[in-house]
């Protein structure tokens, strides 16, 4: 549960509002800065927007500390957006090299920015390395190696585990849920960069051919073939392993903590061994669309 400590558009007035929380209940805390579009009158520019900085408090403490000592979820989540910014501008400078008249500068300033994304992920791997999802991360193949240091980065930086406690919630803040597709008139909820990250994830997971997600894949393609006929089937069951993966991610985070996870009927949980193999009443129960039992043996 949170409580809104402040809203202001005082930077040090929302610092200062959640080390005072922080402080005094050992819980956790964190600061949301958003932007808020200014009124205008009629004939006037468009306005650039004013910044607000929303603090929030959580009944919960955060121990993260544990597995990384001296950083934080906002730390993490810089961390994050700044490896996905340069893997962006990267893939932009790319496209620009191939074009005939590209100057060698061009190549060159690409091939730093190469050397700069692997140092980010070489210190940040030796950062996250001792949490449980980089661990799981590490479990599960993915194209020709496994999710590793980039997806632990991406989970990490994007999960909160405090303002996300159910899966759901996760899967609807990386845009994973029926609420995030594009409906006419309708604001789709999520991020939809993260989407992408996610689905890119499985698509590699379903390259790698992983012994236990694999598997679930085919078998909820199955089900989305055989059962509710429908032609993509392929599309569905990536977007559902997506779903899941994030979801597990949420999982794993949660329970590092401290903290229970919702289970729901149609709970899975996460792979727990590098050539863990899914059962095969799991299986069945998926590609016939029954509802599975979390404890059945």
């Amino acid at each position: 549960m949170k409580t809104v400590l402040c809203a202001t558009k005082d930077r040090s007035e929302a610092l200062d509002a959640y080390r005072k929380y922080v402080e005094s209940t050992g819980l956790y805390a964190r600061i949301v800065r958003r932007t808020v579009p200014s009124m205008r009158a009629e004939g006037q520019a468009p306005p650039s927007g004013s910044v607000i900085y929303e603090v929030y408090g959580y009944d919960e403490e955060c121990r993260l500390n544990k597995y990384i000592s001296g950083m934080t979820h906002d730390g993490l989540r810089m961390l994050a957006s700044a490896y996905m910014n340069t893997t962006k501008l990267r893939a932009a400078l790319d496209l620009m090299s191939e074009h005939p008249s590209a100057p060698e500068i061009v190549h060159s300033i690409i091939e730093d920015i190469a050397k700069d994304k692997k140092r980010i992920l070489e210190r940040t791997e030796a950062i996250v390395e001792n949490h449980p999802v980089y661990r799981w991360c590490k479990t599960v193949s993915a194209g020709r190696g496994s999710l590793g240091a980039q997806m632990a980065l991406m989970f990490l930086g994007f999960i909160d585990p405090h303002e996300a406690d159910t899966g759901g919630k996760a899967k609807a803040f990386w845009g994973l849920t029926e609420a995030s597709k594009l409906r006419l008139g309708k604001k789709a909820v999520g991020n939809p960069r993260l989407k992408g990250v996610a689905v890119f994830a499985a698509s590699r997971v379903i390259m790698g051919k992983d012994s236990f997600y694999f598997p679930l894949y085919q078998a909820k393609k199955e089900y989305y073939r055989n059962v509710r006929d429908i032609s993509y089937a392929h599309s569905k069951a990536l977007f559902w392993l997506a779903a899941l993966l994030v979801s597990h991610a949420q999982q794993i985070m949660r329970e590092a903590e401290g903290y229970q996870v919702p289970h729901h009927r149609v709970h899975i949980p996460p792979k727990s061994s590098p050539d863990e193999v899914p059962p095969e009443w799991l299986l069945e129960a998926l590609r016939k669309g029954e509802i599975v039992e979390r404890h059945k043996s």
